[in-house]
């Protein structure tokens, strides 16, 4: 395996994470919110960059792998596809297409959201004045309507750090799997 393009593609991967940070941390340093474009702003980019560490993780399972996908057409499926072809299995590939099926996950909730504010409009957005949410506010998904059960901020501080555990998981999981000898580094 090629450590160069390895180390390339997984610092392209942890930027992703870092720069969702970034866009979370502004948020968060703003006060409450208050729907005005530099809130709505941040909130795309923070979903557009924690589901960017994803489609870079992918590259990864890529290389590591030797899938063979064009880098432009990318995608877990065609991952999937190109290992089946080959019988080869990747327990990392099951794994993201197993939370990205499961509506109720966080992962999907987070795409769902993405995909919508990327293509389409902003994510639906319920701002509560008064009563125990006071200044908060909640997310309602576009594809199944239900609402997030907490405050934005909270709920993008936990994905980043739940897509930061998986990416951390899956990348060791990965390089055992294909390379064990790296598998420490």
């Amino acid at each position: 395996m090629d450590d160069k393009l390895t180390k390339s593609l997984q610092d392209r991967t942890d930027a992703k994470l870092r720069y969702a940070l970034v866009h979370l941390d502004e948020l968060k340093s703003q006060g409450p919110p208050s729907g005005n474009d530099f809130d709505r702003a941040h909130q795309e980019s923070f979903l557009f960059h924690l589901l960017g560490a994803r489609d870079a993780f992918l590259a990864e399972l890529n290389h590591y792998y030797q899938a063979g996908v064009a880098s432009d057409v990318l995608s877990l499926g065609k991952i999937r596809n190109e290992l089946k072809k080959k019988l080869i299995t990747s327990p990392e590939v099951a794994t993201l297409y197993k939370i990205e099926q499961d509506e109720s996950s966080w992962y999907c909730i987070a795409k769902d959201m993405r995909n919508y504010s990327t293509h389409i409009q902003a994510v639906p957005r319920h701002y509560f004045l008064g009563g125990e949410n006071h200044q908060q506010v909640k997310l309602r998904n576009p594809r199944t309507g239900s609402m997030t059960e907490r405050h934005f901020i909270i709920e993008f501080d936990e994905w980043l750090q739940k897509m930061r555990e998986l990416i951390v998981s899956l990348r060791q999981s990965a390089l055992l799997n294909t390379n064990p000898e790296k598998a420490d580094k």
